[in-house]
């Protein structure tokens, strides 16, 4: 019962900083993906399953809140808990290397699987942004991610140590 309050409460809290304080919490208008360094670090450090449940709530409730194609960011987010829970298996999640390259590769996955999907199906994006201000925005918000990431890592760790301590 501890557990699933403990993801109720990633749930809310993470819903909040994405959707709620990205104009407060920028660096230079470009806001990071705090769901994805959620899925990478419940993906490295729990069980797949919960990292992909999460991914697919959260990219669920992206995806209801956006003007966007509805269900792509719920299946992205749902197949990244499922890969880094496999990497998981194999990796120190400790390390910040580590933690930095795993989200590296979850942002770059994310961001060509979300553009090639808007590739395909030009009119469920907005046309009228050219590529290289998407190339420009994207690999400068995949940059903050991964600066972001360790202490996200770091502040997760601090909370589930709290919670799970024997009093």
């Amino acid at each position: 019962m501890k557990e699933l309050i403990f993801y109720i409460f990633l749930y809310i809290v993470f819903c909040l900083l994405q959707f709620s304080f990205g104009k407060y919490l920028n660096i230079c208008g470009i806001f990071p993906n705090f769901i994805l360094i959620l899925i990478a670090y419940l993906g490295l450090s729990k069980r797949t399953i919960n990292a992909q449940i999460l991914g697919f709530l959260l990219g669920l409730t992206w995806d209801v809140f956006s003007p966007n194609v509805f269900g792509v960011r719920a299946i992205m987010f749902a197949s990244m808990g499922y890969f880094t829970g496999l990497l998981g298996k194999n990796f120190d999640r400790d390390k910040i290397s580590t933690q930095c390259v795993v989200v590296l590769f979850s942002n770059i996955i994310y961001w060509l699987g979300f553009n090639f999907t808007y590739y395909i199906l030009p009119n469920g994006g907005s046309s009228h942004t050219s590529f290289a201000f998407i190339t420009l925005q994207g690999t400068m918000r995949l940059i903050v991610t991964v600066i972001i990431a360790p202490m996200v890592f770091y502040i997760l760790d601090f909370l589930i140590d709290y919670i799970y301590r024997e009093t």
